[in-house]
């Protein structure tokens, strides 16, 4: 009986390469996924902290800091997408779910 990833279940009927494309598309997800969630987690850091400042300046510019480089980071979610998409069209190829031939 072969080993299989259930949670991945079609990698067991791919080849090397395809496999390897697999992973680093689901990669690529994933990454985005978690960068969201930080993104979304570092907003709401960056908000508490302009609140929460009061009269202290230091602190509401931290917190106006944590929310420019929460958006920031949004920017760079947002263009990741978009070169990915790019590239898709531009080649034919689609990268955030591939089915590569192989040699």
């Amino acid at each position: 009986m072969p080993i299989e990833n259930k949670a991945i279940p079609a990698l067991a009927t791919m080849t090397g390469g395809q496999a390897f494309a697999s992973y680093i598309a689901i990669f690529w997800q994933f990454m985005v996924i978690v960068g969201g969630l930080a993104v979304l987690l570092y907003l709401i850091w960056g908000a508490l902290d302009w609140i929460f400042a009061g009269n202290n300046a230091d602190r509401m510019k931290r917190g106006k800091d944590k929310l420019f480089d929460g958006i920031f980071g949004l920017v760079l979610l947002v263009l990741s997408y978009l070169i990915i998409k790019i590239i898709s069209t531009v080649t034919g190829l689609n990268i955030v779910n591939p089915d590569w031939p192989t040699l």
